[in-house]
């Protein structure tokens, strides 16, 4: 049963001055409160409460972040939203700080105004509290996939941020011999690629395009971002497991089909992962063969904040983030990939790449000890 169907069916039973949990997945929970609906999420250690007055806001954020709904009478942070037109409450004087894709984001004084110029977020400055008025003309005209994964989220990682939880667009993977693997990049670049193929060997995987850091430089742990897949339609036939699948649900138009990992490799997605690590960024090339290159840290400290663009755009917090991105890389080995189409057709280079990469690591005894990780429950 879908969790639209069930907030219908539990509407009239609801009051206006009780709160109930109602079991809608295995470890999810959803909360009805009077003409507000909600649920907590969790991510690392933050808890962060979701509300809103609309059904066609609550359903598809509510299946988004299924995986990461928790039964929580107390959070962190709230995001209140409504499904209402309303006139731009932000500042003349607001910096634009961040451009990604059609959202705009403007600093001013510690809050942050997230915007497509319908829809409005206005995050406070000490991250506990967000109100958004999200206009029925973004639903309608850039339909929900963005108002979920883009505009939401946005806000969302902003939030975390502010309790110790820090993105990066990666995907992170385990060897069978427990060797910590992180592939950041920027879309297109092969990181839902390599991530099947190295499942297919044995691999268990954290995300294919999103992990969290959280922790200091001595507890530093890798979460992942627990959601669907986007896999291009031009993978499903070289994989036996995924040509059913040919017919799932397509990404509005993007060449892509939405893909649950979890039911195609069951119980080999892990929750989070720590030690040491081996970071090679992978990036497409026309050449004939893939290679590896060394890279110092410094250059791996530039290419991480690449692709953790939240970085700069709040100066209250951007010590924070610039540090654990140190911490992560102080417990490192870091490394740059051509990636052509050989190891497609021979996906043992692949394997020879990363052993190659492995084993410089362990020569130089900086990896010491295999990776640390919690098994997922999926």
């Amino acid at each position: 049963m879908s969790l639209c169907s069930l907030v219908a069916q539990t509407k009239i039973a609801t009051s206006s001055d009780t709160i109930s949990f109602v079991k809608f997945s295995p470890d999810a929970k959803i909360i009805l409160m009077g003409k507000e609906r909600g649920f907590v999420v969790k991510f690392g250690k933050a808890l962060v409460s979701i509300r809103a007055d609309s059904e066609e806001l609550l359903c598809p954020l509510s299946e988004y972040l299924k995986e990461h709904i928790v039964e929580s009478k107390t959070f962190d942070a709230e995001i209140d939203l409504g499904l209402k037109k309303i006139f731009s409450p932000i500042p003349t004087h607001s910096r634009l700080v961040l451009r990604y894709f059609a959202v705009k984001i403007f600093y001013l004084r510690g809050t942050m105004y997230f915007t497509d110029f319908r829809s409005y977020l206005t995050l406070y400055p000490d991250g506990k509290r967000a109100i958004g008025f999200i206009s029925p003309d973004t639903l309608e005209e850039s339909g929900t996939h963005f108002f979920t994964h883009t505009f939401f989220t946005l806000a969302l990682f902003e939030i975390l941020r502010h309790h110790g939880v820090y993105f990066i667009h990666s995907a992170g993977l385990i060897s069978p011999e427990g060797t910590c693997y992180l592939f950041p990049a920027e879309g297109g670049q092969g990181k839902s690629t390599l991530s099947l193929y190295l499942i297919r060997q044995g691999y268990q995987y954290l995300s294919d395009d999103v992990i969290f850091l959280e922790g200091d430089s001595k507890d530093l742990r890798v979460l992942g971002f627990r959601k669907l897949s986007h896999l291009s339609e031009e993978l499903l036939p070289r994989f036996a497991e995924l040509k059913a699948l040919r017919n799932a649900r397509n990404l509005d138009g993007k060449g892509k089909k939405i893909v649950d990992l979890d039911l195609v490799y069951p119980g080999k997605r892990v929750e989070q992962m720590s030690g040491k690590f081996i970071i090679i960024f992978p990036k497409r090339v026309s050449e004939s063969a893939s290679r590896l290159k060394a890279l110092s840290a410094l250059e791996g400290f530039h290419l991480l904040v690449s692709q953790s663009p939240f970085a700069f755009i709040n100066p209250c917090l951007a010590h924070r983030h610039f540090q654990i991105i140190r911490d992560l890389l102080s417990r490192s080995r870091v490394w740059s990939m051509e990636s052509s189409s050989d190891w497609i057709e021979r996906p043992e280079l692949l394997n020879e790449l990363l052993s190659e990469a492995s084993s410089v690591v362990q020569s130089q005894s900086f990896a010491e000890g295999r990776c640390d990780l919690e098994r997922g429950t999926g």
